[in-house]
């Protein structure tokens, strides 16, 4: 990717916007082979996070975001129906296919892998599994496991960018001084522990730069100290214009 020109974004990268990027977040597969049917009670909190993502990424100038995902899921409280397919005949056999071995008969639905036609794989029925107990899975040919999201997120109108870059942000205690480079006219500081959700704002309130570039702010709560948040500039209406990851109190 990187040789074709793609910057490769960290989870809190902004990035050159004039370009290409590709950035990950929000692992829901991960989440739900640790959880099973727990992930519902996480899932809204992941799209938050996501949609934060989404927001810091065009105020900050990217015209588009384009979200993928390379596979859906099954979930069922319980455990989803299991079918027995005896070790026997497969080389590998994991939760909704198997791997014959040669030679090998198994009734179900067999397709060769597209990389070897004399290599065949049998998938399990319907939502059905090769064990039992699997609340949450994913390898099959079902519509919920091979329907694949793609949402594209624009920004509504030109927007409102302007030539900002942070370039210090330093900590005396719960206390941070921020210095900006650029347009600083009616810009204003928050700390958030989510850089798109207003009402994760950790100061009392928020503050506007000085004319030498440099604002001060204060967290009131002792027991943030050394938690990931975000440096946030605003516009005179609230919208976000930059952000900048930090450690509370310092690293």
């Amino acid at each position: 990717m990187k040789e074709s020109g793609w910057q490769i974004l960290g989870a809190n990268d902004i990035g050159d916007e004039t370009g290409y990027a590709w950035t990950e977040i929000g692992d829901i597969d991960h989440e739900g082979h640790d959880r099973g049917w727990k992930l519902g009670k996480y899932v809204d909190g992941i799209l938050v996070e996501i949609k934060d993502r989404i927001d810091a990424l065009l105020h900050a100038g990217w015209k588009q975001v384009r979200i993928v995902t390379d596979h859906g899921w099954l979930l069922m409280p319980g455990g989803l129906p299991s079918i027995e397919l005896p070790k026997a005949l497969t080389d590998n056999k994991w939760k909704r296919c198997a791997a014959l071995k040669p030679g090998a008969h198994a009734d179900g639905n067999l397709f060769p892998w597209y990389w070897n036609p004399h290599q065949y794989f049998v998938l399990a029925s319907g939502v059905s599994c090769f064990s039992k107990g699997q609340e949450y899975t994913h390898g099959g040919l079902s519509l919920q496991e091979c329907c694949t999201l793609e949402l594209v997120v624009s920004r509504a109108g030109p927007g409102n960018v302007r030539n900002l870059s942070i370039t210090d942000i330093a900590w005396r205690g719960l206390r941070c001084v921020v210095t900006v480079n650029g347009d600083i006219d009616k810009v204003r500081i928050d700390i958030r522990t989510h850089a798109g959700n207003a009402d994760s704002s950790v100061i009392l309130s928020i503050k506007p730069f000085k004319k030498n570039g440099t604002a001060s702010v204060v967290v009131e709560d002792e027991e943030l100290d050394g938690t990931h948040a975000f440096i946030v500039l605003l516009d005179e209406n609230g919208n976000p214009l930059s952000e900048a990851a930090t450690v509370i109190g310092g690293e």
